[in-house]
């Protein structure tokens, strides 16, 4: 059970303002004058909900991390704006990360939370394999019986027309795969991620949220599962086929 001070009772009418107002006045001075208002109204409940959501995310995915912290799964509101084309310096969104494995890096599998101005967006997978990743993930598509677990768990995924799943990224079949079933299109993934976008709902300002958002991602748990049974993650986890 989560701690009384823990206890989320949802985002507030003023918090998705707050995103709102940063969007259309995206600059230093602006959030510095606010900056105790971004930590009562956007990171305190942030935190409650990381800590909730992540007990309950262990009930489907075991060994899932959960930490309520900035830059570990509550996402820096800095932009880093030395690599980055786009002035603004400031997220107008709040994001959310409970990965799998022991480096936060988005190249591990996980469940991932974006709340905007407008919408929330959810998703759990990968969104972007790194190269060691991939070969351990075709290897287990070219395994007949992982390959076809993915396809069952991708057929079952695509009946709810909400959720978008990854698409083939490249043209053809990588070489050395001999495979004239429907999992040579999956070898032509660059990720595996199943995500939605969802117009906010009236359950962000209540403790619904939490059950809200929990419904989704067990509907994307099989991606996340999957992807943590069977591919080789940061180098360290025991390829299963």
């Amino acid at each position: 059970m989560a701690s009384k001070e823990s206890k989320f009772e949802g985002f507030s009418a003023e918090a998705v303002f707050f995103l709102k107002n940063l969007k259309e006045n995206n600059n230093r001075e602006w959030f510095l004058a606010r900056k105790k208002d971004y930590n009562r109204k956007v990171l305190k409940p942030a935190g409650d909900f990381v800590v909730e959501m992540g007990e309950m995310l262990q009930k489907i995915s075991p060994g899932i991390n959960a930490d309520p912290k900035v830059n570990r799964s509550i996402s820096r509101i800095y932009r880093d704006t030395r690599y980055a084309s786009e002035e603004e310096p400031y997220r107008a969104y709040l994001g959310i990360w409970f990965w799998h494995g022991v480096r936060k890096a988005k190249v591990s599998p996980g469940y991932y939370f974006e709340l905007s101005p407008d919408e929330l967006y959810l998703s759990a997978g990968i969104k972007t394999f790194s190269r060691k990743i991939i070969n351990s993930y075709r290897t287990a598509v070219a395994n007949p019986e992982s390959g076809e677990e993915l396809l069952s768990i991708i057929e079952k995924i695509k009946e709810n027309p909400d959720y978008q799943v990854s698409k083939e990224y490249y043209k053809k079949v990588p070489e050395g795969y001999k495979i004239k079933d429907s999992r040579k299109d999956l070898l032509r993934f660059n990720s595996l991620l199943v995500s939605t976008k969802i117009p906010i709902p009236p359950e962000l300002y209540n403790r619904n949220l939490l059950k809200f958002v929990f419904k989704i991602f067990k509907d994307f748990s099989p991606i996340h599962n999957w992807l943590t049974e069977y591919v080789r993650l940061n180098g360290k986890e025991k390829n299963k086929i």
